[in-house]
């Protein structure tokens, strides 16, 4: 992708408005460059598990966007998760919880990407989670 930043993150966040799961877990793309992008999200009791730690699913979820994200920054705008795996290192607990991703290698057809999740609160953050995932181009619109 050859667009400056702040047309990047725009496009990055009008994705995410477009996502009805996406808006419902209050995604916002913060940071968007070929070089790394920055999802996060305000971590809520609706959000939690019963132990009031973000839910697994819900780290997923923000995991599949940042790795996503970033095999679009990669191979173009027309992209799929593949597949993915992520690890949970301890419970997620803060007031934002906000995945930072990167490629490790991209070719034409696919690109590996990397997110780790980290929980914040009062300006302090803690390694929660890591994922790997391959990102394919797609042939949609």
């Amino acid at each position: 992708m050859t667009s400056a930043p702040a047309d990047m993150l725009a496009m990055a966040q009008g994705v995410l408005d477009a996502q009805p799961f996406s808006t419902l877990v209050g995604a916002r793309a913060t940071r968007f460059t070929p070089e790394g992008v920055e999802v996060s999200l305000a971590l809520c009791p609706d959000l939690t598990q019963h132990h009031g730690f973000a839910h697994g699913g819900l780290q997923a979820t923000l995991a599949d966007i940042t790795l996503t994200f970033m095999g679009a920054a990669a191979l173009g705008p027309s992209v799929l998760t593949s597949e993915f795996k992520i690890n949970f290192l301890r419970p997620a607990q803060g007031d934002t919880l906000i995945g930072r991703g990167s490629v490790l290698s991209a070719g034409k057809r696919q690109a590996v990407t990397r997110c780790d999740l980290y929980a914040a609160q009062d300006g302090q953050e803690k390694l929660v989670a890591t994922a790997l995932g391959t990102i394919a181009r797609a042939d949609v619109p």
